[in-house]
């Protein structure tokens, strides 16, 4: 393809993307439905040339869901598990075992192919909190409970999704042996190890923040213990004479788990994801959010619009009924897994918990592109996952607004104490 060419399908897949980026916004939902919906609409004509031969869009989409998952891992503080407290804890690993099983033995059903299966069930495992937020935000409940709970599990839904999605796709390139599954099991477990205990430590190393303590010893001696939180010292990022030298690092980290994650037979965006997670409790000090928020806003949209361009409608009456079916899987699913694990504190609070993780977004349709990607799901399965992602997201609001609603309308007939206390 020419130059010429290729630069007018980055300039009308870019434009598209910002546009319906921008209405969603006005409409206050998520931007990432408007850049779906630029590649959908544009898909069956000019964009086409992006899923049938053009693969540097192809390049620009991986780059963009390897900047979408570092994004995400550097928004899960691994200082922030040890708060999250045993609600939010149970909330998350309910939350990933029910949809799972739901979902893969819902989906053998209909496509009888426990690889798809698989897929489908790891999809609905993910959960994308941002527009839950934001609802609780509008509602005036951000600094409620239920926000808590609900933010406090995110942080751990994340971490567990992305240990099921690399068992899941290490699993689907060979056969369902328990020799195969030891194995992924085993270099799951390496490289999640050596990237969240090695990796951080190395990270607070260098970053020089460590805080010194003294505590009194038996024979009545002081001893200085030294841990990772405030006293600061050299960097080794700060004595490098690479102009924006923590940025330059942190991509090469970035890049380099990406190789290495698909080099042991795991989705590259799983690196991405580990290389945030180790630099999420020192974003603040270089403000990388700050210094990574441009290639988010220029290669991101291109992830979502080639995603949106690969949704195939030819069987439009046979896609549409098996994604309703899911996408009701995937609400009681995180409705029944996350409410049981709120439970202790309520009905009302495990109901608002439980909607508030049903929002796949993202994450469930970066889920898509990797089996698509693998050869492992069809273009078909691939729909259905991308609209089960759009669809959750957009019912969240409602559910979460119907649910506090009916509470109000339950409690406005008694007494204020009574109202008060419930």
């Amino acid at each position: 393809m020419e130059t010429e060419e290729t630069l007018l399908l980055i300039f009308v897949a870019f434009l598209a993307a910002k546009i319906g980026g921008e209405l969603m916004e006005r409409l206050r939902l998520p931007s990432v439905i408007g850049e779906l919906a630029a590649g959908i609409i544009l898909g069956p004509t000019l964009l086409s040339l992006i899923t049938e031969e053009h693969t540097f869009f192809d390049v620009l989409a991986q780059l963009g869901a390897t900047f979408l998952l570092f994004s995400v891992g550097m928004e899960t503080k691994l200082s922030e598990l040890k708060k999250v407290g045993m609600v939010a804890g149970s909330v998350a690993a309910l939350g990933v075992l029910v949809p799972f099983v739901l979902g893969y033995y819902v989906s053998i059903l209909l496509f009888d192919n426990s690889v798809e299966a698989m897929f489908v069930a790891t999809a609905l495992v993910a959960t994308s909190v941002g527009i839950t937020a934001r609802v609780l935000d509008d509602l005036g409940m951000i600094h409620s409970m239920e926000a808590k709970i609900i933010l406090g599990a995110a942080v751990v839904d994340d971490i567990l999704g992305m240990i099921v999605l690399t068992l899941v796709s290490g699993v689907a390139v060979g056969d369902l042996t328990v020799v195969k599954v030891i194995v992924v099991v085993a270099e799951a477990v390496c490289f999640i190890a050596i990237v969240t205990i090695i990796g951080t430590r190395v990270v607070k190393y260098a970053s020089g923040k460590r805080e010194v303590r003294s505590d009194k010893t038996a024979n009545g001696m002081w001893a200085i213990h030294y841990t990772t939180r405030a006293f600061k010292r050299d960097s080794w990022f700060d004595k490098l004479r690479q102009r924006q030298a923590p940025f330059v690092i942190i991509l090469v980290v970035v890049f380099g788990l990406s190789a290495m994650a698909s080099f042991v037979g795991l989705a590259a965006i799983i690196g991405a994801f580990f290389a945030g997670l180790i630099f999420s409790d020192t974003k603040d000090t270089y403000e990388l959010e700050h210094k990574f928020e441009p290639l988010n806003v220029l290669l991101v949209p291109f992830f979502f619009v080639v995603m949106g361009a690969r949704v195939d409608f030819s069987d439009f009456a046979g896609v549409v009924p098996v994604a309703i079916v899911i996408t009701v899987v995937a609400i009681l699913g995180k409705l029944l897994g996350c409410g049981l694990g709120a439970a202790s504190k309520g009905e009302r609070t495990a109901l608002v918990v439980g909607a508030g993780m049903v929002p796949r977004g993202e994450v469930g349709i970066v889920v898509a592109m990797i089996g698509l990607n693998m050869g492992t799901i069809n273009e078909s399965v691939y729909t259905v996952i991308v609209l089960m992602s759009i669809a959750t997201t957009l019912y969240t609001p409602f559910l979460i607004k119907t649910i506090i609603r009916a509470e109000a309308k339950h409690t406005k007939g008694l007494p204020f104490i009574q109202r008060f206390r419930s």
